[in-house]
């Protein structure tokens, strides 16, 4: 049988095209060559992701324009969306698919020289092509918003929305910038960076599956009513958070690891037999902690956490919609930030309650009830309405209300009731953000909310207003971190003596406990204005720093680290003698 197959033309044929094009697929991406194969593919995934969000944008863009036309207004072209984030981000496709076709030239036999070229050349171009795609358009948003053309009618802070894109294009740009720096690194240095790499890596991969299996396994039931996609994006969206969280742990493991095993070695006794120092030694690391630190910045500044709200709504729904399906009914589903909140306009005499509170503020509120008071403080009119959706865009703004109940009194206290599917409204003066901003948690707010909140609810206590000016500062001194614990595993990882790392390993577990004890404590009384927010938020970081660097001076003058109880011993000691 196997004979008749094989001396078939046809299979003959089949298996000459199959060796062909796979010789071919050999030929152009070398899958012997790993390294050159991994920046194939993530040119290939840049070019995806671009092409996709193209394509997003594109469809937004003709949707607006067919909305327009059902309005009867087809010419007005001044309502239309800027076209500008759809060119934008077809440069950005371009550029990104010139970025995978400059990896195909990346082959087993290409020379050190031109392979170095060929890979900078095309990070630089991938860099740009992701720049291309995002710069612009934020931009735009960005202009809008500060020109009062924001979505929910909001103030925005200039610095803070500067500082956003400030960030994350130093990111986006760091990242050919740092593999220049990569190739001019001498052999002791780039030796270390590897040593580091490889277990972050693996550390950094492994802790973000555990915790999506392990969320999974939590929430799993709660998901079967949700969407597919929906479900893989629940989890995209939680990245910028995960990584802002497991990024220190990981960054003091691995440090851990890569000295000990070089200290294991003896290449630590060998490199400082060459000359180098000990901080010498390990400012490789130490840059790479600042550059992880640069990273979770970036993530923590707006994404990480619009991540946590974004979560929690998303548990909640699916609660909710578990629920709606065990009892055979179904639900819209919409994720809710909030339920039930209360507006009072006293300057108005208007007061709204809010059933259903928008993830983002301009998105429809939902379950309205508005009351409007007489000047003799009674009813003179009540709207309910489904959903109310602020229109800023319009000339003057409106409120517009789908399936609204309106209740109007005359003067005997006695309603007029009407009922009308869309219902516009203008003059008056609420818009989203001053409808629902106080409803905004802290730990949900970037820099940008925070900022924004701050400023329009100054005139809150103290007490209030403690948790926002302590998560701002949080910012910053969370991603700092990842520096500080560079400190604290660089002089714990290195082992001169014979005696084993368990040691170290132990003594960076003890303080890692130490230094989130002392987090939670100092951020918790941040929070109710029991000390400043500033030094709730940074003083966790200065006393773990102060550690490290005294751990540092010891290794630096190649002297053994006290034991705790050692010190402990001597402090009773001479407290004894004192006494």
């Amino acid at each position: 049988m196997i004979h008749l197959l094989t001396s078939n033309p046809l299979a003959k044929a089949i298996t000459r095209i199959a060796r062909f094009v796979g010789s071919k697929l050999e030929a152009v991406f070398s899958f012997g060559d790993k390294k050159g194969l991994t920046f194939k593919l993530l040119t290939g995934s840049l070019v995806f992701g671009l092409g996709v969000l193209f394509f997003a944008t594109l469809q937004d863009y003709s949707d607006s324009g067919l909305a327009l036309r059902e309005e009867g207004t087809p010419g007005n072209l001044n309502a239309l969306p800027s076209i500008a984030p759809v060119f934008w981000q077809g440069i950005g496709v371009f550029l990104a698919l010139i970025s995978f076709i400059i990896t195909l030239w990346l082959r087993e036999g290409t020379g050190p020289g031109t392979r170095k070229t060929l890979i900078l050349f095309s990070l630089w171009v991938a860099a740009f092509a992701a720049l291309a795609a995002w710069l612009p358009a934020d931009v735009l948003a960005t202009k809008e918003a500060l020109s009062g053309k924001a979505l929910a009618g909001e103030t925005p802070s200039v610095p803070a929305y500067f500082g956003g894109l400030f960030l994350v294009s130093v990111l986006i740009l760091s990242i050919p910038a740092v593999a220049v720096v990569y190739f001019r690194l001498d052999l002791m240095d780039r030796y270390t960076v590897h040593s580091f790499l490889s277990p972050f890596v693996f550390c950094l991969l492994s802790m973000v599956a555990v915790f999506i299996i392990a969320d999974i396994t939590d929430n799993g039931n709660l998901f079967v009513a949700m969407e597919l996609s929906r479900v893989l994006w629940f989890y995209v969206v939680q990245l910028p958070y995960l990584i802002v969280f497991v990024v220190p742990i990981v960054v003091l493991l691995s440090g851990l690891f890569a000295l000990s095993k070089m200290s294991k070695s003896n290449e630590l006794i060998s490199m400082i037999g060459a000359g180098r120092s000990v901080v010498r030694i390990l400012m490789p690391l130490f840059v790479t902690g600042l550059y992880a630190s640069l990273i979770c910045l970036a993530f923590k500044y707006e994404w990480a956490p619009s991540a946590v709200g974004y979560t929690e709504a998303i548990i909640e729904t699916a609660k909710r919609e578990a629920w709606a399906k065990r009892h055979g009914q179904r639900l819209r589903q919409d994720v809710w930030a909030r339920r039930g909140w209360m507006h009072p306009n006293e300057a108005d005499r208007r007061t709204w309650f809010v059933g259903k509170v928008p993830l983002v503020l301009s998105d429809d509120m939902a379950d309205l009830v508005i009351w409007q008071l007489d000047e003799e403080g009674y009813p003179g009119k009540i709207w309910k309405a489904n959903r109310a959706r602020w229109m800023g865009n319009e000339d003057p703004p409106v409120w517009r209300l789908m399936n609204a109940t309106v209740y109007d009194y005359d003067e005997n206290h006695i309603p007029r009731i009407s009922q009308q599917q869309r219902l516009d409204i203008d003059g008056w003066s609420e818009t989203p953000w001053k409808v629902l901003s106080s409803s905004q948690e802290s730990e949900h707010l970037g820099m940008s909310g925070l900022t924004m909140y701050l400023k329009a609810n100054a005139d809150l206590d103290r007490v209030s207003l403690a948790p926002f000016r302590t998560n701002r500062w949080y910012i910053f001194a969370e991603p700092l971190t990842c520096l500080v614990m560079i400190l604290i595993a660089a002089p714990l990882g290195i082992v001169y003596s014979r005696r084993g790392v368990m040691g170290g390993v132990t003594g960076a577990i003890v303080i890692f406990a130490f230094m989130y004890l002392m987090r939670g404590t100092v951020i918790a009384l941040g929070h109710i204005d029991r000390i400043s927010p500033f030094w709730a938020a940074w003083s966790t970081n200065f006393v773990i720093a102060a550690i490290g660097l005294v751990l540092l001076w010891f290794r630096g003058q190649n002297r053994e680290i006290p034991k705790l109880r050692n010190i402990l011993v001597a402090l009773f000691r001479r407290r004894k003698s004192s006494i």
